[in-house]
């Protein structure tokens, strides 16, 4: 599997290449738009190839760009987990004063995480899509049969506070799989 990172002002964002397109996993700040594809034409990946999204949580490292890249004709896998949580993000924008455009309701893949596996079963990937809450709420994790898995910011095992058992949650749900190698919101 071809798995490319464009990750860039200290946040990683993947590309995976799935049958007759690319998915991408979380994107940049807001206002970074020709910082990112700047970054996907360096790593040989056309804007037009990326036909999802798929968005760990929403912060603004990681969703600060989503309306942009949907405007390219990306279409934004939106986890029912997660759906309550673009609000908060847009309000958090606007008291910042960040440049950004709120993304929109309309042309939104809406997907429970019982459907993910066939969702992307469809696309020739293997795995699914879980509710892994912890550093957010509304914190997902792509997991492949492959044995990697996508965690944004969900902080490792070895670094969590003892009481912090909703992270620890998480990590047990993800753990049922055979996971070999966790691809992270940040550092290598």
């Amino acid at each position: 599997m071809n798995i490319v990172n464009v990750g860039y002002d200290s946040t990683n964002y993947y590309v995976l290449d799935f049958r007759g397109g690319k998915l991408l996993v979380d994107c940049g700040w807001p206002g970074t738009l020709p910082k990112f594809i700047a970054r996907l034409k360096r790593k040989g990946i056309g804007l037009n190839e990326i036909r999802y999204l798929l968005v760990t949580h929403f912060h603004p490292d990681h969703a600060g760009i989503v309306q942009e890249i949907k405007g390219l004709g990306a279409e934004l896998i939106l986890m029912e987990s997660q759906a309550h949580f673009i609000a908060p993000m847009h309000e958090m924008f606007r008291k910042k004063k960040l440049p950004f455009l709120e993304i929109q309701e309309e042309g939104n893949l809406r997907l429970k995480s019982a459907d993910s596996r066939h969702f992307l079963a469809g696309l020739g990937l293997e795995g699914e899509i879980i509710s892994t809450p912890g550093h957010s709420d509304d914190s997902v994790t792509l997991i492949l049969d492959n044995g990697y898995a996508f965690t944004g910011d969900l902080h490792q095992p070895s670094m969590l506070p003892e009481d912090d058992l909703v992270s620890r949650r998480s990590w047990e749900a993800i753990n049922r799989h055979q996971i070999t190698r966790i691809f992270s919101g940040h550092g290598g």
